[in-house]
């Protein structure tokens, strides 16, 4: 595995400063995906020509989980703990974001709560041998340990497990990916295509390319909102897909945008990605493109690169010049 960005690394130090007796670990799947992508789309990798098959009220919302696909119907446990919320498979106006199907939360050291989602939740406590009615709260749970599922639950295939891990200190959903050691990805990010969109909430918006070639765009000088429309495959060969660990903007020599899906911030509002306001439809345009921040051009010639990352440290890059009047 290549080396993490730097700031990865800060992150992760904080998280495991934080995390302190946790140890907790995202258990071995044959495809990984989720984290900021959008549920239909994945939807759509699993039933082509039918995107919004399982119904439209998915949205296009960022999603604050990872979807492992196992080999076997049962999921292991990512950290010990002490089981606070069980479900059965329910329907579709749920507590949480999205239709969860059988699910399981833990209570872990130092505040941190992971929810585990598509299982077949009354059998993983049944085997506990415990009343549903007295386990909540009490029933302790260790890592490792196998919870039932792989028949399908909520919106997840079979064997497809979903997990989400919540810093309640700090209410934050973050993404567990970094807590994946057995991840090894040696592919790029891949860049579709990025555009500058004026800020005034008028409609000009000038298109810069792909990373496969270089452009020339000449425009006003004003505000700008860049949008980036990238993804990343983790697991070579798999058709499932997660957001870009980070995307960095570089006007010039100097950084002007660091946007990256770390976590997500969490509110009454809702949830807040790449550091715009919740809720966390405005995180990204209608096609997908992802809203990662906003840059200033004065008039002049300046030089734009596009600098996207994943999690184990491959990077993309695009160059565009622009001639502001």
């Amino acid at each position: 595995m290549k080396r993490l960005p730097y700031l990865a690394f800060i992150f992760l130090y904080l998280v495991a400063s934080a995390l302190g007796a946790l140890d907790f670990q995202i258990p071995e799947a044959l495809d990984i995906s989720g984290f900021g992508t959008i549920l239909a789309d994945q939807m759509a990798a699993e039933l082509p020509g039918k995107p919004y098959e399982t119904g439209p009220f998915y949205g296009r919302t960022p999603r604050s989980d990872i979807v492992l696909t196992s080999a076997n119907p049962d999921i292991k446990v990512p950290a010990s703990g002490t089981v606070i919320y069980v479900q059965a498979e329910a329907p579709l106006n749920t507590v949480f974001s999205f239709p969860l199907g059988g699910a399981l939360s833990i209570l872990h050291p130092e505040s941190y709560i992971s929810l585990i989602s598509g299982l077949n939740a009354e059998q993983s406590i049944k085997s506990s041998k415990q009343d549903t009615t007295r386990v909540i709260g009490s029933l302790a749970i260790k890592k490792e340990e196998m919870l039932s599922g792989g028949s399908g639950s909520g919106v997840y295939p079979p064997n497809c497990f979903g997990l989400r891990l919540f810093d309640a200190r700090n209410s934050l959903w973050v993404n567990p990916i970094f807590l994946a050691s057995w991840i090894q990805d040696r592919t790029s990010p891949v860049i579709r295509g990025a555009r500058l969109t004026k800020s005034d909430g008028g409609r000009a918006s000038f298109d810069l390319g792909a990373a496969s070639k270089d452009r020339r765009i000449t425009c006003v000088q004003g505000s700008y909102r860049i949008y980036v429309d990238a993804f990343d495959t983790i697991t070579p060969g798999a058709r499932n897909y997660s957001a870009p660990y980070r995307v960095l903007v570089i006007l010039d020599g100097k950084s002007v945008v660091d946007a990256s899906f770390m976590a997500a911030g969490c509110s009454e509002d809702g949830l807040s990605f790449l550091g715009t306001a919740a809720p966390s439809g405005e995180a990204l345009a209608t096609d997908g493109a992802y809203n990662v921040g906003q840059l200033t051009l004065t008039r002049g010639e300046h030089e734009l690169q596009l600098q996207v990352s994943d999690y184990a440290g491959n990077r993309s890059t695009m160059k565009t010049l622009i001639i502001v009047y």
